[in-house]
């Protein structure tokens, strides 16, 4: 059976630049067909404008992706004790290892608290 062609998804072995993860035609939404390489193995930063996009690459398209990989492993019975966020609207991602998301919040304002957040982790890579 094959795939549609917005699932191929090539292993980064196999080209010559592995060390790079690498997304085309990102769509997620305020992306308009994003085509960018990242470098595997190193903190890589967003910046840019408030609504340029920055969350919708990291969360919705390369998490949300890493995510989907990851849970296609997970026996099925398993699967429904995570919290499963929707396919990416991407036409392909190459090179993209298993992904830990950190999300602030701000926690609840009192009279001694300061400009602060609360991290939380989320794990794929059990």
């Amino acid at each position: 059976m094959e795939q549609p062609a917005h699932r191929l998804v090539r292993k980064a072995a196999d080209r010559e630049d592995a060390g790079f993860v690498h997304v085309r035609g990102a769509r997620e939404h305020n992306l308009k067909n994003v085509d960018l390489d990242l470098p595997r193995d190193a903190l890589v930063v967003f910046t840019g404008f408030s609504g340029s996009g920055k969350s919708s690459l990291a969360f919705g398209t390369l998490y949300a992706e890493a995510q989907r990989r990851y849970l296609e492993s997970v026996a099925p019975y398993a699967r429904r004790l995570f919290h499963q966020m929707g396919v990416p609207d991407v036409d392909a991602i190459d090179g993209l290892p298993p992904a830990v998301a950190l999300q602030q919040q701000r926690g609840s304002p009192t009279t001694r608290s300061s400009v602060g957040s609360v991290t939380m982790m989320n794990r794929i890579d059990t």
